[in-house]
C-alpha cells in the first residue's frame, strides 16, 4: 500500500508540474526523475549556505557611447562534482524547498557588495538589477529591509534596480506586491519591467508602478537585424515607451548585427551574449578594465567629424 501511494504522489507532483489539468501515469522513469529531483532539492538547499550558488553579472551597456550603463546580478550554482548546474533546474528546486526569499538576500548581499567594491576600483558602475520575485515582493517589510541595506553599504537607492516580471505588475493594486513595488519607487530605487511584450502589463499598471525602463523580451530580439517583422515589433514598442517617457533594453542581443539593428532602431541599452556572458565577480574587473581600454581607442565624433 505505501509504494501505491508513493507512486501515486510522484505522478500527482508530475502532474501538477505541467498544464492545469494534466494527466501522468507512473513508471520507473519517472520515479528516477522524481528522486533526483528530490537528492537536487537536499543539495540546493544547503547549496545556499556554503556559498555554492552566488551571483553572476552581466554588463548592460549604453548603443549610444558603449559605456556600461549597469550589471544585472543573475543567480548561478557551481556545484564542487557537477559543475555549472542549470538556473532551470535549481531554481525550482529551490522553489519547492521555499528558499526563495533565501536566495534573494544571496543575490542582493553579492549585488551590493559589488557595487561598493566596483566603486573603491575606481569604475563607473551607475546601478546593478537584482531579480525579485512574487514571494520576495509579498515580505511587508521589503522596503524596510532594502532601505536598511542600502544604509549599510552606504549606497542611494538609485543604485539598485528592482527588476519584476510583467506578470507582477499586472496584479491587482491592493496586494503586498504592488505596495511595495510603490514603496520602493518612492524610496528611490529604479523599477525595470522585465520580458515585456510576453504578459499582460497595461499602459496603467505601468505609469502606477513609476517603471522606468522596460527589458524587451529576447523574442523580439533574434535575428532582428534580419526578420522586417521583428524590426516591426521593436519600434512599436520603442515608440510607446518614448510616448510614456520610459527607456528600454534589450535583452538576449546574441550578434553585433542584432546590437547595431537596435541602436539603430532607438533602443538605448543592450544587453546579451554580443557583449558579454555572465561572469564571476572577479572576472568583472578584468572585463571592465578591457571594455574600457577598448572604449579609450575609439574615434570620438564631434560635429560629423572624427577625431
Amino acid at each position: 500500500a505505501s509504494a501505491w501511494m508513493r507512486a501515486s504522489e510522484t505522478a500527482l507532483n508530475e502532474a501538477t508540474r505541467n498544464n492545469p489539468s494534466s494527466i501522468r501515469a507512473y513508471s520507473a522513469e519517472m520515479g528516477e526523475t522524481s528522486m533526483k529531483r528530490e537528492a537536487l532539492m537536499r543539495e540546493a538547499f544547503f547549496a545556499l549556505d556554503n556559498g555554492e550558488i552566488s551571483p553572476w553579472f552581466q554588463p548592460q551597456i549604453s548603443t549610444d557611447t558603449g559605456r556600461v550603463t549597469g550589471f544585472e546580478a543573475l543567480a548561478r550554482w557551481h556545484h564542487p562534482k557537477r559543475g555549472t548546474v542549470a538556473p532551470a533546474d535549481f531554481l525550482p528546486a529551490l522553489q519547492d524547498t521555499g528558499q526563495m526569499e533565501r536566495l534573494g538576500e544571496v543575490v542582493l548581499y553579492g549585488a551590493l557588495t559589488a557595487l561598493k567594491t566596483w566603486d573603491r576600483a575606481g569604475f563607473f558602475v551607475p546601478c546593478v538589477a537584482v531579480n525579485f520575485t512574487a514571494e520576495e515582493l509579498r515580505n511587508p517589510k521589503l522596503a524596510e529591509k532594502i532601505r536598511w541595506d542600502l544604509d549599510r553599504f552606504d549606497l542611494s537607492p538609485d543604485r539598485l534596480t528592482i527588476e519584476v516580471l510583467e506578470t507582477i505588475v499586472a496584479g491587482s493594486p491592493e496586494d503586498a506586491a504592488a505596495r511595495n513595488l510603490a514603496a520602493l519607487a518612492k524610496l528611490g530605487c529604479r523599477i525595470d519591467l522585465d520580458d515585456f511584450g510576453t504578459g499582460h502589463a497595461s499602459i496603467t499598471a505601468i505609469r502606477r508602478f513609476t517603471i522606468e525602463r522596460i527589458k524587451i523580451d529576447r523574442s523580439f530580439i533574434s535575428r532582428v537585424d534580419k526578420d522586417q517583422e521583428q524590426q516591426r515589433m521593436v519600434s512599436a514598442i520603442q515608440t510607446m515607451a518614448e510616448r510614456l517617457g520610459l527607456e528600454t533594453l534589450a535583452e538576449g542581443v546574441e550578434t553585433s548585427g542584432e546590437h547595431a539593428m537596435l541602436g539603430q532602431l532607438g533602443c538605448a541599452h543592450v544587453q546579451g551574449f554580443a557583449i558579454a556572458r555572465p561572469m564571476p565577480f572577479d572576472d568583472t574587473l578584468a572585463w571592465l578594465t578591457q571594455h574600457n581600454t577598448k572604449l579609450g581607442t575609439l574615434p570620438q565624433i564631434r560635429g560629423g567629424t572624427a577625431i
